[in-house]
């Protein structure tokens, strides 16, 4: 491992450029790193044992994220243990960064309740800063889902007892202003199994007009209600009461509520019913719908509580009581996409296509899964139900025949295979019938396989894939349908309408998320897009059209946009156009592999790939690191359909077949 001299992360071996901060990783082994990721107090990298200011006794540092570390200290004036948080020393030069740091200490110093983190003080030592608060002995709720055993979720009434007490703290923080980040991360457990809401600092950053600009997005995307998406300064705590609903949802099934998600009680049996209704009105689009507080929302939760706590047949009668309850309004509200809260999930359609950061990061689990019960036989089965329904779309045109025929093949092989065919194979033959009644105009199907990405084999299940960027006029279209508007980039707002056909840039991992799961998509993973370049070929090419580096084949060095697809050679093995060149791609995949469980933030680095017009070429087996909330005249994206092989997904797309 190479430990970054800056920022102490610990990258994987062979790596110059630290996965974490950005910076040039010095020719160092790990103890020499960590010699050198000592530096002065002045620096904010704080050493056991140190006294900062004076007053603060270093212990340990107990937590890091992408934009700063918490140490554990001992407040020499107090008495007693504390916290400081502290910003990474790049971010210094951020003032909005650096003002949105010191706001939760302003906003949080006024509030004093026992579900509350209290906060202290604000400090500085030399160029860094800090905010001395209580220290919390306990963990997030994020930590405390995560740590669970597969499959294992916190008992049902944890979960309420939970919430019950975020909405306390809520229900008094209200009083002085909105939170608007509310997430597992920032609900703390302490060791009296106490709730404490932490985190105020975009509390009300942004009754700042200078921090309201198209380019700037704060909260946490998958968590926001659809009026913080458009405008974060007007929302009131019903945005809150939005952001609890998913935390609800997640905690009590174990994933996000992405593209129509089914209900809780649907899920797990020992869900109560009577808990979809109250998820259901925490996340209703329209905030005039939802609990109007948060002691509406916790007189809803208390008779399940109640029932509960009284070891009653919860199943049973919070059943009775939903009858006649209404759906989830996620149903009713496509025409919000980010309603679902864009978790790249799919709007439409397929429930099961949701996909979590570590599979986007390019593992799929189970992707070669042997034949285990009666797997084998019931994908046999769908296959037969698909393929009578879509063999008459097969003379549709060229490219449905093609497609056509490669199932046709695999099948084939799989009969041949017998009863010893892995599943994976059998699934690949679904997924093959299935894209030809999922297909939309201008997506290509990219058959699963094996490719390697970053020196790791990783087998890619098929999938559907823009045959070319998303281009201005796309993106104008999402942005026209969207209840309320969606931002526009400034840069670029003019030249829309005149050039249609030209990608989209100037796009923030947000924007992109948010116009693909308005069109019922997705962004692809690093491995995706691998596999739709290059197809997982052990070749010395490093461009579409071969090995060797051909001017004029693509748009790279030319300085200025095209429109898509106007290179013949700048076409893969599937036909997706323009990978080498035109602008750079963003992909759902971390920079740093070790991270996995979570969804991408704000201060993350993701890996995106593909060249663009100004910079020098960039072979298809090649990627780059950037921040989430990076925009660039050269980066835009590209979406992906994911294809399910459950019985429910093929049931959903014979539906519709008709």
């Amino acid at each position: 491992m190479a430990m970054c001299p800056h920022c102490r992360h610990q990258n994987p071996p062979g790596v110059r450029i630290c996965a974490r901060c950005a910076k040039p990783l010095a020719n160092a082994t790990s103890e020499e790193a960590t010699r050198l990721a000592t530096p002065p107090a002045e620096d904010m990298q704080f050493r056991r044992g140190q006294v900062v200011n004076g007053r603060y006794t270093v212990l340990d540092m107990i937590g890091r994220g992408g934009m700063g570390c918490i140490y554990k200290v001992h407040d020499n004036v107090l008495g007693e243990d504390v916290a400081l948080k502290t910003l990474l020393p790049q971010f210094l030069r951020d003032k909005m960064v650096v003002e949105r740091f010191f706001n939760e200490a302003r906003i949080a110093r006024k509030l004093a309740h026992p579900n509350i983190v209290r906060v202290h003080d604000i400090g500085s030592a030399g160029k860094g800063v800090f905010i001395s608060m209580e220290y919390v002995q306990g963990e997030s709720l994020r930590n405390m889902i995560e740590k669970l055993p597969p499959g294992k979720r916190l008992p049902v009434a944890e979960v309420l007892r939970i919430i019950d007490q975020l909405c306390v703290a809520l229900e008094y923080a209200h009083q002085y202003t909105i939170h608007r980040d509310i997430k597992p991360e920032n609900v703390m457990i302490d060791r009296d199994r106490r709730v404490k809401l932490m985190d105020f600092g975009i509390s009300k950053l942004m009754d700042n007009p200078r921090m309201t600009g198209t380019a700037v997005v704060m909260g946490t995307p998958y968590y926001m209600s659809p009026e913080q998406l458009r405008t974060s300064h007007d929302v009131d705590a019903r945005a809150d009461i939005y952001s609890v609903g998913v935390v609800l949802y997640e905690v009590l099934t174990g994933n996000m509520p992405t593209g129509v998600p089914r209900p809780a009680s649907q899920m797990l049996e020992d869900i109560p019913p009577a808990m979809d209704e109250i998820v259901a009105k925490c996340v209703d689009p329209s905030p005039d719908r939802r609990y109007q507080n948060a002691a509406e929302l916790r007189a809803a939760l208390q008779p399940v509580i109640e029932l509960v706590s009284k070891g009653r047949d919860i199943t049973k009668v919070s059943r009775r009581q939903a009858r006649g309850g209404r759906a989830f309004p996620w149903r009713k509200a496509a025409g919000w996409a980010l309603a679902v809260v864009i978790a790249g999930g799919l709007l439409v359609g397929l429930a099961g296509l949701g996909r979590s950061w570590s599979a986007a990061a390019g593992a799929v689990p189970g992707a070669a899964a042997p034949a285990v019960g009666g797997r084998l036989g019931e994908v046999r089965g769908l296959i037969g139900k698909v393929r009578a329904r879509v063999e008459p779309l097969a003379g549709a045109s060229e490219a449905n025949r093609g497609l056509f025929t490669e199932a046709e093949r695999r099948r084939g092989l799989l009969d041949a295979a017998g009863a010893g065919a892995p599943v994976s194979d059998a699934e690949e033959v679904l997924r093959c019938y299935l894209a030809l009644a999922l297909a939309r105009p201008g997506m290509v199907f990219v058959p699963g396989g094996p490719v390697t990405v970053n020196g790791a084999p990783v087998v890619v299940p098929g999938f559907l894939m823009d045959a070319t960027e998303v281009t201005m006029g796309s993106y104008a279209k999402f942005a026209a349908e969207i209840t309320g508007g969606w931002r526009v980039p400034a840069e670029v707002r003019d030249m829309m309408e005149t050039y249609p056909d030209y990608p989209m840039t100037w796009i923030s991992l947000f924007d992109a998320q948010a116009c693909a799961a308005h069109f019922g998509k997705t962004l692809p993973s690093r491995a995706q897009w691998a596999l739709a370049a290059h197809g997982g070929k052990d070749t010395s090419d490093m461009y579409p059209w071969g090995g060797d580096w051909q001017s004029g084949a693509c748009s790279c060095q030319t300085q200025k946009l095209s429109p898509v697809a106007a290179f013949d050679r700048d076409r893969s093995w599937c036909g997706v156009a323009d990978l080498a060149g035109n602008v750079s791609e963003w992909t759902l995949s971390p920079a740093d592999p070790a991270v996995t469980g979570r969804l991408p933030d704000f201060g993350d680095l993701l890996l995106v790939c593909g060249g663009n017009f100004a910079d020098a070429p960039a072979p298809l087996r090649t990627d780059r690191q950037v921040a989430y909330e990076t925009r660039a005249a050269t980066l835009g994206f590209r979406c992906v359909l994911e294809i399910g092989t459950s019985a429910a997904d093929v049931a959903e797309v014979l539906r519709r077949l008709g």
